[in-house]
């Protein structure tokens, strides 16, 4: 039941109205201005309304409205003054002054209830209006939905919606298949409504729009709404831009797992992207194959042109390997002048030996206007999935010892994995 507070019923007529009241209100009495105003300030949401005999407000000029009126804390909280006699036009002034409402007689049980009912809608109404346009100055936007996951209200309307077609558009009453351009994201959006709903859980997540070519990234912060019992109303949500975080995050991962130098996989993106395809995406059916590759005379070079001169030489190569592998392969630097790449899905065998020719062909052709032309070769060893193996580490360390073979026997060519050897 909710609770009035009735300042200084002076005399019976207070208590008459009191006494009508009792049956939906529980009156609380308090002798003077001041302890209503303690007792609001310590609870104002337990209190939806005040009444106060008007000739006493008046004696008072209006202390306890001015003393409210200082703090947008009892905005939503109408004071109705309450008299026995006949009003005067000044009486109107304490409409002025604040007052929501006014009670002469004769008072109707009904009547009266009616009229504080809707002096506290009206103030509610006041104050949500103030609060939509507080909201609609945040950079976030706000909206509301009922428990059919339908808007109620936003504090602005994002451009990722579809407006066309009427002139007075609103959002409310429409769910978010119906007003968004991105259905797959509406989809989303209402699936994680439905779930909350059920649940009475609520998420974050960020979804990726592109409108017109835009690339853009929200974060939804959704929370469900719950009556006094605990029955879930509707859901209360946020949408914030975090597009430029997103991206830097992005950028950061991207740093993480590339190779600075070459703009290649760094060694730990390369072992964890390999080992992921090899669980889910290699078949025994399918051939594949992993190359090991070596700059020869990496060593010689830095020491007589220079680590700078060693680096074109690094960056070059990478760059020949990202235009050659392409597509589902994988390629990669993984130690100081050691690169490696991963072939899936090759017809055979010789579809490595032909690429490793070409590596070597297209390294050789780059440089070959350079004083080292000659010193820059590459022996590549090569290992075959699944028959030479199906994990990473395996394949990793035939591939390792086919390059050994090479190195052993000349460089500057290429090997494929042989038991015998």
């Amino acid at each position: 039941m909710n609770k009035l507070l009735m300042v200084n019923p002076a005399g019976g007529y207070s208590e008459r109205v009191r006494t009508i009241l009792r049956d939906d209100f529980d009156v609380v009495i308090v002798k003077d201005e001041d302890s209503c105003y303690r007792l609001l300030d310590d609870d104002p949401e337990k209190y939806p309304a005040v009444i106060i005999d008007l000739d006493f407000a008046e004696q008072r000029e209006y202390y306890l409205l001015k003393k409210m009126a200082g703090d947008k804390i009892f905005a939503s909280i109408p004071v109705i003054a309450v008299t026995d006699r006949t009003l005067y036009p000044e009486d109107m002034e304490c409409l002025k002054a604040g007052f929501s409402d006014i009670l002469t007689p004769p008072l109707f049980r009904e009547q009266l209830i009616n009229r504080i009912n809707n002096a506290i809608r009206a103030k509610d109404s006041f104050t949500y209006s103030e609060m939509q346009k507080m909201l609609k100055q945040l950079p976030s936007n706000i909206y509301l939905k009922d428990s059919e996951g339908k808007y109620v209200f936003a504090t602005q309307y994002w451009h990722h919606l579809n407006q066309e077609g009427e002139k007075h558009w609103t959002i409310r009453g429409k769910t978010d298949v119906e007003i968004r351009k991105d259905k797959q994201n509406a989809l989303k959006a209402m699936e994680t409504d439905r779930e909350m709903l059920a649940t009475g859980k609520g998420t974050n997540y960020i979804i990726e729009e592109n409108d017109d070519g835009v690339r853009e990234y929200l974060e939804l912060i959704k929370r469900p709404v719950f009556d006094d019992d605990g029955n879930i109303t509707g859901i209360i949500a946020l949408i914030n831009d975090v597009t430029e975080t997103q991206l830097l995050k992005m950028e950061l991962e991207e740093r993480s797992k590339t190779d600075a130098l070459t703009g290649l996989l760094n060694k730990g993106a390369v072992e964890e992207l390999v080992s992921m395809m090899l669980t889910n995406y290699c078949h025994e059916s399918e051939h594949c194959a992993l190359m090991v590759i070596d700059v020869d005379n990496f060593k010689t070079i830095n020491d007589n042109y220079g680590h700078a001169t060693g680096d074109s030489v690094l960056s070059t190569i990478g760059r020949i390997i990202q235009n050659i592998f392409k597509g589902m392969d994988v390629a990669g630097r993984i130690g100081g002048d050691e690169f490696m790449v991963f072939l899936r899905d090759i017809d055979s065998a010789d579809d490595d030996a032909h690429l490793a020719m070409k590596l070597q062909q297209d390294v050789r052709h780059a440089f070959r206007n350079k004083a080292y032309k000659d010193q820059v070769t590459l022996s590549i060893g090569i290992s075959l999935y699944p028959g030479h193996g199906k994990k990473f580490r395996t394949l990793y360390d035939k591939a390792d010892q086919a390059l050994y073979y090479v190195k052993k026997h000349g460089k500057g060519s290429y090997h494929i994995y042989s038991p015998e050897e």
